[in-house]
């Protein structure tokens, strides 16, 4: 029992044949008159034939060097086709063995992941100057460790406001209290 084709798959066949029968064509009719041109200069023995001679001949080698090219984009082409379809039926089949549709992506949670993640980044950068300036000893710059603890503190108080609806409590700027702001104080023993 043989398999009929999708209809993509006929088109697509029947496309390159089409492709095929022109190239074809176009290169009978090429070589042709270069055979006519190789012809008329071995006869007439002129300097004309033979630069029509050259001249054919470099159009047949062009149009060589193009089907060559065209092919070979071609095949890349169809390559990442094939791999797009197959990605495409992969997910699908994901999709359908967990029983769900499309994924949606929130923007919104992705943005604020981003920003969330270079906050702790920027954190992570001030604490490695902290320790640094820390093992310095009696030569640490203390202003730069104090700038580097208020940019910690900024940016732990803006990943805070960010994450504040997701968590149930409001921004800074919207409280009427203290609750959930940062404690100031001094530390006491």
């Amino acid at each position: 029992m043989t398999e009929s084709l999708p209809a993509s798959d006929k088109a697509h066949s029947a496309l390159r044949n089409a492709g095929r029968r022109g190239t074809g064509i176009a290169f009978a009719v090429m070589i042709t008159v270069l055979l006519c041109a190789l012809i008329f200069a071995a006869n007439q023995n002129d300097i004309i034939g033979w630069i029509l001679v050259v001249i054919s001949a470099a159009w047949l080698l062009l149009a060589i060097v193009l089907v060559l090219v065209i092919m070979m984009g071609a095949k890349k082409v169809g390559a990442a086709a094939d791999a797009t379809r197959g990605a495409v039926g992969a997910a699908r089949a994901a999709a359908a063995s967990r029983g769900g549709g499309a994924a949606v992506v929130d923007e919104d949670a992705h943005s604020r992941n981003m920003k969330l993640d270079h906050s702790f980044k920027i954190v992570q950068v001030q604490v490695r100057v902290v320790q640094q300036e820390l093992a310095k000893g009696e030569e640490a710059d203390m202003e730069m460790v104090d700038r580097a603890l208020e940019t910690m503190e900024i940016t732990a108080h803006n990943g805070r406001d960010m994450l504040a609806e997701h968590v149930g409590r409001k921004k800074k700027n919207d409280d009427d209290g203290n609750s959930g702001e940062t404690l100031e104080g001094d530390i006491v023993n």
